[in-house]
């Protein structure tokens, strides 16, 4: 990653979460410690963040609760390409007229591209998913209630008795922190419980996921590889990573990333 793209999204979460830690951007970035150490400070050095003991402080910092793991806004200027190419390959996997789930994450944002021609019912619980599906196609959306978590863009019900309970998707297209052979996994407990909720809601669970993920690993498990039919990574994704996937069962679909895909970053 180049030192202008770190310092955007470095920027992004400052502005997103008011503080972050070296460790938190550890975990985003995947440099060094001592690269961000230099990042932070040169953006100190020109005003554009606070420096701090352990991390950077936005210079007018909003104090508000925030999920664990990276903000929408920032996630949307990673891996580009390689979501785009997945989003294509699981959009074909849609039939028409069928009710789809779609989680919020940036990689299943993307397939908002591929189904403006769709005739579907479509739950999902992000804000821009259904923002532009709302504005680019005639599917039909439903949104669940809940509290509305800005820095992922989503909404999260507490309560059992929602929206979600009275829609059945045939599809659950979702994203995840990472996934191996233990799962599906998420970094925070909020995140699980809203997808527990989705998955009990759908017959066929679809992770999309870029190569990445399958590298990244948490605490929290939301699904066993048991509960996961169809897989969609991209082609960074090495034979190793996905032979455990394949051995139990599970489709697994590799995404080709096109010319055009590679144009979409820069567009």
């Amino acid at each position: 990653m180049l030192e202008k793209e770190r310092h955007n999204l470095i920027l992004k979460l400052v502005d997103e979460r008011s503080i972050v830690s070296v460790g938190d951007l550890l975990d985003l970035l995947g440099a060094s410690e001592a690269t961000i150490r230099r990042d932070i400070n040169a953006l100190a050095e020109k005003g554009e963040v606070k420096r701090i003991r352990g991390g950077a402080e936005a210079v007018r910092p909003r104090h508000q609760p925030h999920l664990v793991g990276m903000p929408f806004a920032m996630s949307q200027d990673v891996s580009v390409p390689q979501k785009r190419a997945i989003a294509r390959a699981a959009a074909e996997l849609i039939a028409p007229g069928e009710s789809i789930i779609i989680n919020g994450g940036t990689t299943t944002f993307a397939l908002v591209e591929f189904l403006e021609n769709s005739d579907l019912d479509i739950l999902t619980n992000s804000f821009p998913i259904a923002a532009k599906l709302f504005a680019t196609s005639r599917n039909r959306i439903t949104l669940p209630g809940g509290t509305i978590f800005r820095e992922q863009n989503i909404v999260l019900s507490p309560f059992e008795n929602d929206t979600i309970e009275s829609f059945w998707g045939n599809k659950l297209f979702v994203g995840c922190y990472g996934l191996n052979r233990f799962g599906m996994m998420e970094a925070d407990p909020l995140i699980v419980q809203a997808q527990t909720k989705l998955l009990k809601r759908s017959e066929h669970v679809i992770v999309m996921a870029d190569s990445s993920k399958l590298r990244r690993k948490s605490a929290m498990i939301v699904a066993g590889l048991d509960r996961i039919n169809t897989i969609v990574t991209d082609d960074g994704a090495k034979a190793e990573e996905l032979e455990d996937f394949r051995a139990a069962g599970i489709k697994v679909i590799v995404a080709k990333v096109t010319e055009e895909d590679e144009m979409k970053k820069l567009a």
